[in-house]
């Protein structure tokens, strides 16, 4: 009696498990879903809020109408955009918010918040014309603005070292794509060294196995595999010069300082291309933020685009 009540007892204790199992594997299911539509409706606000912004400024400094704007800002990159920035903070005082505010014909307080990020400070994206228009307002007004423009990706300019060489006069480069450049060190204007933080993601199948009394089941499921990848590099730019160099950058041309790693190689190729080249300015604020993101711009590129606006300040005078 008892031990037929305890068996009773014991596969109801089974069948309650294998539905808890079942309810578990449901809301993570549920819950993987959930968080994709999440970061979907996450990358669509972003893109939107940003298309809103620029087209309101737009509107506001007697641009073609509407729907020429929007046409504009459809074909995206394919367009002459560029971006305006200001190179130093002008401090949130009541004079400089009012006279932003009139000049981008945005309210105080999306002012503020436009002065927020880390300077080079983006304000808009115009076509070239009117980025030209407004920077030379903001000049006009005292406030130390720069502008550069957002090129399609496959016309960037910038080339991804394969080699290198260091001699007396410059630096020499060759591409992974085997083009070849060359500047001097009196041309080279900024350093930047940091890290980028890619997530790639894999979708695969995971195989089940349970027992359901003397009986096992086997059953497949769909999971998703998130990993980050870590990219290390040493943005060097100069007059006309654009080169990065990264993971599969070939060191040789340090010569005896060649090192066993990359991180430390991109390391000393910077202590080395400064000390031929003084006056050249260094930032290393992507060391600490390899995911850093811009507003009006594609994620991927808010490095490569702050890096081109940090140039325009260094090469006019504007930062040191």
């Amino acid at each position: 009696m008892l031990r037929d009540r305890l068996e009773q007892t014991q596969a109801e204790l089974r069948r309650a498990k294998e539905h808890l199992e079942k309810l578990r594997m449901h809301q993570a299911r549920e819950r993987e879903s959930l968080q994709q539509q999440v970061e979907q409706a996450r990358r669509e606000v972003t893109g939107l809020r940003g298309r809103l912004e620029a087209v309101e400024l737009f509107g506001s400094m007697s641009s073609p109408p509407l729907g020429d704007a929007l046409s504009e800002l459809t074909v995206g990159e394919r367009s002459a955009t560029a971006l305006v920035a200001l190179a130093r903070s002008p401090g949130l005082t009541p004079s400089a918010i009012s006279t932003l505010s009139k000049l981008l014909n945005l309210a105080p307080v999306d002012v503020r918040l436009r002065l927020a990020p880390a300077l080079p400070t983006v304000l808009a994206r115009l076509p070239r014309a009117q980025a030209e228009e407004l920077r030379a307002s903001l000049r006009a007004e005292g406030f130390l603005a720069v502008s550069c423009e957002v090129a399609p990706q496959a016309k960037r300019g910038w080339a991804t070292v394969r080699r290198f060489g260091l001699d007396e006069q410059g630096l020499s480069v060759e591409g992974t794509l085997r083009e070849s450049l060359r500047v001097s060190y009196a041309e080279l204007r900024l350093l930047m060294r940091g890290r980028w933080v890619s997530t790639q993601v894999e979708t695969k199948e995971e195989v089940e196995y349970r027992n359901h009394g003397m009986e096992q089941y086997r059953s497949k499921r769909v999971v998703e595999e998130r990993r980050d990848q870590v990219e290390n590099f040493l943005w060097v730019l100069g007059k006309g010069f654009r080169a990065a160099f990264t993971q599969s950058t070939q060191f040789m041309g340090l010569g005896g300082q060649r090192s066993f790693t990359v991180h430390e190689n991109l390391q000393r190729l910077m202590a080395e291309l400064h000390r031929r080249a003084p006056h050249v300015v260094r930032d290393e604020r992507f060391v600490q933020q390899p995911r850093f993101a811009m507003p009006l711009v594609d994620p991927g590129r808010s490095q490569e685009l702050l890096a081109e606006l940090l140039f325009q300040a260094v090469d006019e005078g504007l930062w040191s």
